[in-house]
């Protein structure tokens, strides 16, 4: 068991966090809808410029520390074996760019809870289930992991938080906390492309290798399309309205 130091947990009713999803079954309301929307429009201009412009202090390389060997990150690569090929290698893909982003940005996550935030972020979506966000079976499956390993119940909680909010519009680390933002952040990296032009050619380039996409647009946009009508008026199916699809076939990867 790793000796580590957790900050408080965000408020679990906010927008997008465990209580918010309990309570609204994940539905979001008119009013979050239009926040979101303006949001959402704004990552896809920030999208098109950094495609469009190229990065003034993109470093040309980074170095991230390996992740601990230890009982909890072996059972979390466990249970990411339940994803199919593709969603499995986009876990690791988004596990590694979540890391280098907050590493770039001077952030401080937890690096073994990270890694395993984005190995098992999209676990739970494998099978839909009618009026049930996905995300609260990733985070499920996360508190099962960390319980396994004798983690104290706090880790459990901080992973739960994280893979629930990760869907969410707008997520701010100093609101949702690190975990949260950087899964999302890294699985947008691999998803849309976006912040990719803030990465180093060659770590990007290591990443693809040892992770190949495959035909992981296909397969992560038919799980979208499956999540949405799974749960109508949800944080997927509004993602849908606002382009997500358009985004992620348009993305700077073949496949």
């Amino acid at each position: 068991m790793a000796d580590r130091i957790l900050p408080a947990l965000p408020d679990p009713d906010r927008f997008g966090g465990p209580g918010w999803v309990r309570s609204s079954g994940g539905v979001m309301t008119p009013r979050e809808c239009h926040h979101g929307l303006r949001i959402a429009a704004g990552q896809q201009l920030r999208n098109l410029w950094q495609r469009l412009v190229p990065a003034l202090c993109r470093p040309a390389r980074l170095d991230l520390l390996p992740v601990p060997d230890s009982r909890l990150v072996r059972l979390a690569e466990e249970a990411a074996l339940e994803q199919s090929p593709e969603l499995l290698a986009h876990g690791y893909r988004s596990a590694l760019f979540g890391r280098a982003l907050a590493q770039l940005d001077g952030v401080a996550a937890d690096p073994e809870l990270l890694h395993i935030c984005g190995l098992l972020h999209d676990v739970g979506i494998m099978q839909a289930v009618t009026g049930e966000d996905f995300t609260l079976r990733s985070a499920a499956i996360a508190r099962s992991c960390a319980a396994a390993a004798g983690e104290p119940e706090i880790v459990g909680h901080h992973l739960a938080d994280a893979l629930i909010v990760h869907t969410t519009v707008g997520v701010q680390a100093d609101r949702d906390g690190a975990l949260g933002a950087y899964t999302q952040y890294g699985a947008m990296v691999d998803l849309t492309g976006l912040r990719l032009a803030h990465l180093p050619r060659t770590f990007i380039a290591e990443v693809l290798a040892s992770h190949p996409r495959g035909a992981f647009k296909r397969e992560i946009l038919r799980r979208l399309e499956q999540e949405a009508t799974a749960v109508p008026g949800g944080r997927f199916a509004f993602a849908r309205r606002v382009g997500f699809d358009l985004a992620v076939r348009h993305a700077p990867y073949p496949s």
